[in-house]
């Protein structure tokens, strides 16, 4: 019997018309590349939420970290909100993610949620490898 989940990233995979389907792994969650952003999927303990994850890029310790931190920090307060910006420890990166609710959540919602989401990573990815420090 497949989880809601799991139903969920089947009719993702056909919204996305990717050529495979988009499984749960092993940690209960799921990756996909799009173009040079990977986004991680994965529910909540609670399963009420959907967490939508993005490690963006990799931000070298010192001043421009800095710059770049505090500048995604204001960018959290501007509207429209899409997700939050963060600093992901592990691998020293901006991040951003976002909760969306599990319960009200179908494939059509989630492509075009996604989209977008996906299209504000790559900008600021871009913007990072040109040493930019936001995407203003």
């Amino acid at each position: 019997m497949r989880s809601k989940f799991q139903e969920l990233l089947l009719d993702l995979s056909e919204k996305l018309d990717l050529d495979i389907d988009l499984l749960v792994d092993k940690n209960r969650a799921c990756s996909i590349l799009f173009d040079n952003v990977e986004v991680q999927l994965e529910l909540d303990q609670n399963a009420d939420n959907l967490i939508i994850f993005s490690s963006i890029a990799e931000l070298p310790a010192g001043k421009y970290r800095e710059k770049v931190l505090l500048d995604a920090l204001k960018a959290n307060d501007q509207f429209p909100y899409i997700a939050t910006f963060s600093y992901f420890e592990l691998d020293a990166s901006l991040s951003m993610h976002n909760f969306l609710n599990f319960a009200s959540l179908n494939a059509d919602i989630l492509a075009s949620y996604l989209a977008t989401f996906v299209e504000l990573a790559k900008k600021y990815k871009k913007a990072v490898e040109r040493g930019q420090t936001s995407i203003l």
